[in-house]
């Protein structure tokens, strides 16, 4: 089980640095974006005879394991369902595509279609940049409003200014499958503290006080890289505050400033567990890449990740479950989750209706079944089973059927400003080092999504 997730988290910055250049040129407002984020001319054409002969140019980050196995599965039925179009891929690592997709979208050549990541790291900018094509026909003629959930939905919306996430057109469009931070449990430990999935916030820290005394690591996770804080954090902040407020700050509507999402609560508790010992001692000093293997080997009772992010041979997912972090309330667990990669199609392609047809057909149920097939987390189609062989991944799939059925996620929280994971990262760093205040570390956030408001003309 192979997550891009993981390595998304950190791009953000330089995905802006890459993107400078082009906003310097084409910004809000100029010719160049309000024609690029028209929504097109004509009528969607979705008949594959009308079409013709084509060869569609996919840049994608589906570059090796579980996530090529599926890519090159869905293209394959793509290609079949649609004989006359063909698909070229180029796969790249995730981050040097974040940081080359600016430069590849104003070259004379551009892919038709590219991995556009949500938030203003890189989706937000190159709709600023007129960079992308505005899918607002192709999303009428496929119905994608009524049958993908709102809260999905919303990712991939920005107003054609640019100025506005979370709402106005489709700008990109999900595939069928699922990326969101989710609790992993070791099951013989669970039961050896004689507890089951905990279905309260307090239960799980009940959970947490228990695995202590009985001598094994509450918490595994590794920060050395800076890449461990977030996934406990955003789970505990889903945990405490509204999901509608939540998704309100990150889209910088109704002024929900992060003050009023339970990020505050979250800050605390995190610190809270810290200093009674629930993470493993050298939680600062160890790799979340390390930590995540650690877990594996048996080290903890729970490890806060992204999901298909364990590093698993054959035969281990038996060991392991998942769920998303119980609410403090006892309400539907909220997840921070998005589907494992959206694309987009560049405003300078020559052939949007078969690539609007390949967005479909990867955000289509052939493509949720073929993730399940290759033991990953579909979304968008909650009537997907799951092999009974694989428990982790029946846990996954159910976790995925409750966020397709609910509409229970929220964006990723540092999608709301191209520096706020930096910012989180490095305040929280300091707070665990006794270097820093629980006030500061909000305090910190708060002037970063401020800041950054002021720069969208809002």
């Amino acid at each position: 089980m192979v997550s891009s997730r993981r390595t998304r988290r950190i791009t953000g910055g330089a995905v802006a640095l890459a993107a400078a250049g082009l906003l310097a040129a084409c910004v809000p407002g100029t010719s160049g974006a309000s024609s690029a984020n028209s929504a097109g001319k004509g009528a969607a054409v979705t008949d594959p005879a009308a079409m013709g002969t084509v060869t569609l140019n996919v840049l994608d980050t589906f570059s090796g394991g579980t996530d090529n196995a599926w890519m090159t599965a869905v293209v394959k039925a793509f290609e079949k369902q649609y004989p006359d179009i063909t698909v070229k891929r180029t796969s790249m690592a995730w981050g040097d595509a974040m940081a080359a997709l600016p430069l590849k979208l104003k070259s004379p050549n551009a892919p038709d279609i590219v991995p556009a990541n949500n938030g203003w790291q890189s989706m937000g900018t190159l709709v600023r940049g007129g960079l992308l094509l505005n899918l607002d026909r192709y999303a009428k003629a496929y119905g994608w409003k009524q049958s993908i959930p709102q809260s999905i939905l919303s990712e991939h919306e920005f107003t054609a200014d640019g100025k506005q996430m979370g709402t106005g057109s489709m700008f990109g469009a999900p595939v069928a499958r699922a990326s969101l931070i989710e609790v992993y449990y070791n099951r013989s430990l669970l039961k050896k503290i004689g507890a089951r999935v905990p279905a309260t916030l307090a239960e799980f820290q009940a959970d947490l006080a228990k695995a202590k005394s009985a001598g094994i690591t509450p918490i595994v996770a590794g920060n050395s890289d800076q890449n461990g804080v977030t996934q406990t954090l955003y789970s505990l902040m889903n945990a405490l505050g509204e999901q509608s407020r939540i998704s309100d700050f990150v889209y910088s509507r109704n002024d929900v400033a992060i003050t009023g999402t339970g990020f505050p609560k979250a800050v605390s508790t995190f610190k809270q567990w810290f200093d009674k010992g629930y993470l493993a001692k050298d939680f600062a000093g160890v790799a979340s890449a390390d930590a995540a293997q650690s877990f594996v080997n048996g080290r903890g009772l729970f490890h806060f990740d992204y999901s298909g992010s364990l590093p698993l041979k054959a035969g281990q997912s038996k060991d392991f479950g998942s769920f998303v972090l119980p609410r403090a309330d006892g309400g539907k667990p909220v997840a921070t989750a998005s589907s494992a990669a959206n694309f987009s199609i560049s405003s300078k392609s020559r052939h949007a209706d078969a690539a609007a047809a390949f967005l479909n057909f990867a955000a289509g149920q052939q493509a949720a079944e073929l993730a399940v097939e290759n033991g990953t987390m579909p979304l968008l189609h909650p009537d997907v089973k799951a092999p009974s062989a694989d428990p982790l991944l029946a846990d996954d799939v159910a976790i995925a059927q409750g966020i397709s059925t609910n509409g229970t996620s929220v964006p990723y929280l540092d999608w709301a400003t191209p520096t706020l994971y930096t910012t989180v990262n490095t305040t929280m760093q300091s707070l665990l080092a006794g270097k820093t205040s629980e006030q500061a570390v909000v305090a910190a956030a708060d002037r970063d999504a401020r800041a950054y408001v002021k720069t969208l003309g809002k």
